[in-house]
This record gives C-alpha cells, structure tokens and sequence, in this order.
C-alpha cells in the first residue's frame, strides 16, 4: 500500500522524491544524532565504540535510497502501468467490460487511468445500442419472415382454417406470448373464435360489467387497444376469458376487410410487458394480411360461383367483342350448336351481328327476343352490353320446347272446352235417349203389337241405338265414358281382331302383324282398345283408296327423362307401345295439328262424323297413355299408342252367365232417386210392372228423407250420380250402406265424369247402368243385383 503522505504528492516525480526522503529520513536522523556532542557524553561506551567503527552514515543512506528508488518503482509506476496494460490487452481482445481498477488514483498515470475508463466505458454503451440496434433488425427481419409466411399462406391457400391457425401461430411465437387469438365478429357483437394459440377455443365478449371487453371493442371501432397492466386498466373491461386464462398485458388489432372489421387479432401475456411499436405494427400486418387472405377466399368463392354459373348454365351463354367476333362460350353454347348440325356456336347467332352488338354497345341497352331458327330449333337471344370492358354478353336459349308446349297447351284447351261441351250435351241427349230407348223396348217386348206399330218402334229403337253409339262415341273422347279395367294382354286383343280386320281392309290392303312372344300386361277396357284399334283401322282404310300396306306393331318401350323431354305429352316409366302404320297418301300439317278435334274430318259429307280420332284420343288419355302421330303427304301415316305397362299376371277367365231374356219380376221394395222426373216415372212404370214395390225421390236430400221413413224395407237402390241440392248419388249410397251394409245399388248415369270407378263399385258392392238403357237391361240388371248374380256388361 502507498503511505497516504505520499499520495499527497501530484505527481510521479514528487512521489519518488517523497518516498526516497521517507524511506532515508531515519539515517539521516541516526547520523544527526552520531554526530551530537550529547550523544558521545551521555551514549554508553559500547554503542559509542560501534559508533565509530561503522560507516552507518554511507551504509545506511545508500540502502534507504536503494529501498526507495524499488518501493516508489513498483507503487508508483510499475503497479498502475500493469494494471493499464491488463485493461487494455482485455478491451483489445473484445472484453468491453475491462476497466484499470485505479479510480482513487491521482497523477498523471491516475489521469490516463480514469480517461482509459471512461473511454471503456463509451464503448461498452456504443456497442450495447449496437447489439440493440441489430436485434431490432434481426426481430424485424424475423417479423416481415412470418408475415411474408402468413401472406404466402393466405395467397395459395383455400382453406381459411390454414391461415388463421398459422396466423396465431406466428404471432405467439415471434411475440413470445402465452395466448394469441382470432376471432370473427358476430351479427349480434359477440366474437366467435376461429383460431387460438394457448388455450381452448371460446367465444368471448362478455366482461360481467357494463364496460366493453378490450377485443369487442376493438372490432367494433377498428382501433388499436393496448392494455399494459389489467390491475390498473379503467378503459376497458375484462372479459371473462381473460380473466380465466389470468391475463395480466394483452394487445388487440382489429382484422380489415372491404367494408368492416372482419374480427379481432390478439397477443395476450401473463407477465406485466408494455408492447413496443414494432410489436403493434407487426400485429397490424398480420391482421392485414389475414383480412386479405379472407376476402381473396371470399372473392374467388365468388367468382367461382359466377363462373360455374356461366360455366354450367343449360341456356347458351357467350361473349362478344366489340365488332361481333365470339371470346367465349360455355359448353351449352356448344351442345346446342352441336344439336343443331352447325360446328360452332357463332353459325346460331342473329344477323347482321356486327350492326347489333355495336348498337347494344352505342345504346347501353340490352337486345331481347332475336330469334334464329336453325332447322326445327327455335333459339331466342338477348345481349347484354359491358360498357366498362367494350363486350356484350349473349344468352340462347332453345325455345323450341317451349312453344311445343305452348302450342299443346292450346290445343289441350281447346280440346277440353270442346270435350266439356261434347259431355254436357252427350248427358242430356242420354236421358232423352233414355226416355226413347226404354218406352220403345218395352213395347217390343210385348207380343201382341201389329205389325203396323211394331216397324215404327223397330225403327225408333234403331235410331235410339245409333244415337246411343255416338254419344258413347262423345264421351269416349271426353273421357267421361265408365272404364271396366282389368289386367290384359294386348298381344292377344290385337290377334284376335286380325279376322275383322281383314274384312274390313279388303282385298285391295294387306295387313302385317308383328308383335314379340312376351310383352307385360296392360291394365285397362278390351271393349275400348278394340274400339282404339278399330277406328285407326278405318282410318287408315279411307287413306289407302288404291290399296297399301297396314302395319301393326306390338313392342315394349321405356321413357326416360330424355325422352320425356322431347316429348311433352309423355311421361317416365315403362309402355307397351301400340304402332299402326299405313302406306296412304299422308296430311299436311295443318290437318295433322287437328285430327283430334271432335268433328273434324276431311272425308266427304256423309261419309264421317269426325269423331274417331277423338275417340281415340280420349281412351287413349283415359288409360293414362299418350298418342303420337308421324305424318309425310305421299308417304303415309303412323299412330303410335302408349299404354303404361304392368307387372301383374292374367287371370284367369271367370264364367260369365248371360241372360237371354228380361229376368223375372219380384216383390222387392226399391228406392229409385232421378231428378228428371220422366226418367223416374219410366223406371217407376218398368219395376212395378215387373211386381216391386217403388218409392221415389226427386233429390239426395228427399231419398235420405224417404229412406229414414222406410227404414228397414228398402232393398235396393237405384241411383243417378248426378243430383241436385249438393248431395250425390254416391253420398246418398254411402250414407245408407253406413245403416244397412247390405243395400243392394245401382248407378246410372249418363257419363261417368271419374266418380264411377271400380273402386267405388267394389266399396259400395254396386252394379252400373248406363243411360241410355233399354227396359230389359234394367229388369235384368235389378233381378240380378237383388240375386246377387253376375250379368253381362252394359257399359
């Protein structure tokens, strides 16, 4: 250690100097004494003898300057020269945090110490805002890493899933931050997670307090909320997750998108930490990129839509340039260009193209209804003009169907006025038939009439008859007239009928049958196929003057939704189908649109009532089948008939006992309700001449009333369908089979108009009788219904 005194001393020199006069001041002080008078008297001879023979004086001055020449060397110099070079060898090997050690040291080399120090000192700071400068850059550097990640991820990938949970990820780990979320705004203000980092999915927003949660009001306002410390929060209120997770410091960036904030990016801590600027804008970035990765989905889901619309669209859709060349069209542009025998879509397009697309683009107005027809196709076109990008978007579409449709609806009602008309006039001419028929039969069934009588009612009765057949005639078009349908083979209805149609052909027409082994039954009336078979016989007989060939072809035939497509009046399933073709002279299309009206004929006056085709078509149309027609003038005519095909096997043929003459009256009582009151008094006179009791009932209301009087005696019932007062024929056999299940019924009825099925006849265990009727069919009928015994058929 250097003695205080001499630290006294400024400098170096001074301090060697004091030290060289410390260390000899004790000679110099023995030799003051040695040299006293007072020494020598008074010292003890031996110390006076050792006194004299010394040379202390020399001796000990040298080796005190000796002593203090080394001491003041080494504390002086050496020491603080050492400990500067131990500083510097460490600054200049990289150790900024060498320092001398000498602070209380004074002097020169004290100066350079402290000065050393300082230096030292500068260059600690300098690099440490170094290092701190370079780990920005490097946090930076890492930073614009993830968000050019995130971007990546949000441009290539479809999933959103993907990027909010890579978007979390990044923020938590370049943050360093134990929770990090995203959450989507919800129509009623709460946030709905999409991605979190840390912790489990939950929705959050409510903060228990009237304050809003940090988060929810972030994505409401759109701004940045940072929240230091929550312990000493005010502003916000902390929401119930944030408390569960125990968060204590939390920054939340609101996600951009088009028109609003889409959701909310958050970093959430445990650990008290103030947010830093970068930290924030390298939140933004991210929630930016986030909102773009959202809205680019949205986007292309959009556009993808539009364009798997134009893409998928059945109508044709295209594209026009400005002078009327095609940029695009979709795949239905190209089907119907294909359908129509041309090799691109631009040969469909109206005409003169170019003059169009240029004034739709002049005009700023679309263009509708241009119409081009390409062979039997009739295509319909509207432009669309795209100002912005000088195009004009064109649309076809195929109106061909359309108008067929249209067109049959037209005829279907036209046909059904006629056919409503044709049935209200065949049902009142059925009752005055009847009224004609009946009186007439029951005359001729008496044997004592003259001849002068019995010719003029043979020949009422004929007529009565030919009347009848046309009116049946009427209602078959109309489809009013009552089917008796049952499982049947139409291979072997046509066979059979080959004989009578050979004689009715003739000679001069031959007749060719083909038909497979098997064909599936057909459920419907043999009595009204015949009638269908019949009538396009002889039709094709008055086509073929000179004679031909008459074709009949039997084959099965399924309908598919193609088919049906082409063919409006058809529908799915499987058919037996019905051909008949001739080699005649053919119609026009003019006749061809008609053939079905009732009435309409192009044969002679006289030579046809234009009602068999009608006919044909009702029962056609009755057995939910459909007819087609293939006409060319010159080369003939085809009809081809659909009957829906069935799956069940042919019965076997039940006995039919037939009754040659008018049964045998009774004693039976019988209700008859008719609201025409001649046809109640003739049936009236019919049955009580045969021996049964009648009562009579001019509405349903009376015959309920008279049945409720005569309960009990009533065996029968003999019934119009039609009735007055809103009550029917079949309420009123329905209501009294309710109170005595074994009534015996009969309906009558001018048409059936759908009511008397064969359901309805099996339900009510009912017989039908058709008007007109002659007197031994009713007498028959009555007899075998109250017998319970089966009869031929009057329909």
């Amino acid at each position: 250690m250097v003695p205080k005194p001499v630290k006294k001393f400024s400098s170096v020199r001074m301090q060697l100097v004091a030290s060289v006069f410390l260390w000899i001041s004790p000679a110099l002080v023995l030799t003051f004494i040695v040299n006293q008078n007072w020494f020598w008297e008074y010292a003890p001879a031996w110390i006076r003898q050792y006194a004299l023979n010394v040379p202390w004086a020399s001796f000990i001055v040298g080796v005190l300057a000796l002593m203090a020449a080394w001491y003041g060397g080494e504390h002086f110099i050496l020491g603080q020269v050492q400990a500067l070079t131990k500083a510097v060898l460490r600054l200049s090997s990289g150790d900024l945090q060498a320092r001398t050690g000498l602070k209380e040291a004074e002097g020169e080399l004290g100066q350079l110490a402290q000065k050393f120090d300082e230096m030292a000192d500068a260059l600690q700071k300098r690099q440490k805002e170094h290092d701190e400068a370079d780990q920005k850059l490097l946090n930076r550097a890492m930073q614009q890493t993830a968000v050019s990640a995130v971007g990546q991820c949000a441009l290539t990938n479809k999933d959103p899933e993907v990027i909010y949970e890579q978007a979390v990820y990044r923020v938590a780990e370049m943050l360093e931050v134990q929770y990090a979320m995203l959450f989507q705004r919800m129509p009623d203000g709460n946030l709905h997670p999409l991605a979190v980092y840390g912790c489990r999915p939950q929705a959050t927003g409510d903060t228990g307090s009237s304050k809003k949660s940090q988060m929810v009001a972030t994505a409401e306002t759109g701004d940045v909320s940072l929240v230091n410390d929550w312990n000493t929060e005010t502003h916000y209120g902390k929401s119930l997750l944030l408390t569960e997770l125990g968060v204590v410091s939390g920054v939340a960036v609101a996600i951009p998108t088009r028109d609003k904030p889409f959701g909310v990016l958050a970093a959430h801590t445990t650990h008290r930490r103030e947010f830093s600027p970068d930290d924030v804008q390298f939140l933004l970035a991210i929630a930016t990129v986030v909102g773009m990765g959202t809205e680019r989905i949205k986007a292309e889901a959009e556009t993808e839509k539009l364009a798997t619309f134009v893409k998928e669209n059945p109508s044709a859709a295209l594209e026009l340039s400005g002078n009327g060349s095609v940029n695009y069209f979709n795949v239905a542009a190209e089907k119907l260009a294909a359908a129509a025998g041309k090799t691109h879509p631009r040969e469909l397009l109206p005409e003169p193209l170019p003059q169009i697309v240029k004034d739709c683009l002049a005009s700023g107005q679309s263009k509708t209804s241009h119409i081009t027809k390409i062979n039997d196709q009739t295509i319909s076109w509207s432009l669309h003009p795209m100002p912005a990008s000088g195009v004009v978007h064109c649309y076809g579409e195929d109106i061909t169907s359309r108008l067929n449709l249209e067109n049959q609806l037209r005829q279907s009602q036209k046909m059904e006025s006629i056919g409503q008309l044709a049935a209200g006039v065949a049902h009142d001419f059925n009752n005055m038939l009847t009224i004609i028929q009946g009186h007439s039969s029951k005359l001729l069934s008496e044997t004592t009439l003259p001849p002068q009588v019995l010719d003029p009612v043979l020949a009422i009765y004929g007529a009565a008859e030919r009347a009848a057949g046309l009116t049946r005639q009427l209602l078959m078009f109309t489809r009013k007239n009552v089917m008796q349908p049952r499982v049947l083979d139409l291979g072997s209805i046509v066979g059979n009928m080959n004989k009578m149609l050979c004689r009715l052909l003739g000679e001069t027409i031959a007749l060719e049958f083909h038909a497979p082994a098997t064909l599936p039954t057909i459920y419907g009336d043999s009595g009204m196929i015949e009638q269908v078979l019949m009538n396009l016989a002889v039709n094709a007989h008055d086509a073929m003057p000179e004679g031909g060939t008459l074709t009949i072809r039997l084959e099965e035939f399924r309908a598919g939704p193609e088919y049906v497509e082409r063919n409006p009046g058809a529908h799915a399933g499987q058919f037996v189908r019905l051909q008949v073709s001739d080699t005649g002279f053919g119609m026009t299309e003019a006749v061809r649109a008609r053939i079905f009206e009732p009435f309409f004929t192009t044969k002679e006056v006289g030579k046809g009532t234009g009602l068999g085709l009608a006919t044909v078509f009702g029962i056609v149309r009755q057995h939910s089948g459909w007819i087609e027609v293939f006409s060319e003038v010159g080369k003939g005519t085809t009809f081809t008939v659909y009957f829906p095909a069935g799956d069940e096997a042919l019965p076997a043929e039940a006995e039919k006992t037939v009754a040659a003459a008018p049964a045998a009256g009774g004693s039976e009582t019988i209700l008859v309700a008719e609201d025409e009151m001649v046809l109640r008094e003739m049936a009236h006179e019919f049955l009580k001449d045969c021996g049964y009791r009648v009562l009579e009932a001019a509405s349903g209301r009376e015959a309920i009333l008279v049945w409720q009087q005569h309960r009990g005696e009533i065996d029968l019932l003999l019934t119009d369908m039609k009735m007055p007062e809103g009550i029917s024929g079949l309420d009123i056999a329905e209501h009294m089979l309710a109170e005595q299940p074994g009534l015996r019924i009969i309906f009558t009825s001018g048409y059936s108009d759908d009511i008397v099925s064969p359901e309805v006849l099996e339900r009510t265990n009912a017989r039908f009788l058709p008007k007109p009727y002659a007197y031994a069919d009713l007498i028959r009928l009555v007899r075998a219904s109250l017998d319970n015994k089966t009869v031929a058929s009057q329909a």
